[in-house]
């Protein structure tokens, strides 16, 4: 089991309507009543994915161990290797943002076109 897995785990359990699936062998933290992904991980891995805006993920991915999610990262998550410290010491900010975006999306916002 990995270090960071027991604090990741309690921190993404605390959340309002949270709870813990397993639907490809690694744990996933949901969010309900629409079942949303809000932070996914290993417990022997030091990785977590979480969901970030398009802004956040192409500063974030400048730090070392942080990388876009595979399969995910035109939707704006990442992959956060805990082994770096930097990281390890952000990543319950991380989830706690991933946590934020998914129970209430940034409304997208509409273009209205200029009269001429």
């Amino acid at each position: 089991m990995n270090s960071h897995f027991p604090t990741i785990q309690a921190h993404c359990l605390s959340k309002p309507n949270a709870y813990e699936d397993y639907p490809w062998g690694d744990t996933v933290w949901k969010v309900k009543p629409k079942d949303k992904i809000f932070c996914f991980g290993g417990v022997d891995s030091d990785k977590i994915t979480v969901k970030a805006t398009q802004d956040e993920q192409a500063a974030l991915t400048q730090l070392p161990g942080i990388v876009p999610a595979p399969y995910l990262a035109r939707h704006g998550w990442i992959s956060v290797d805990l082994a770096e410290p930097q990281n390890a010491e952000m990543a319950l900010e991380l989830i706690d943002r991933s946590y934020e975006l998914v129970v209430s999306p940034p409304k997208k916002s509409k273009v209205h076109p200029q009269p001429s």
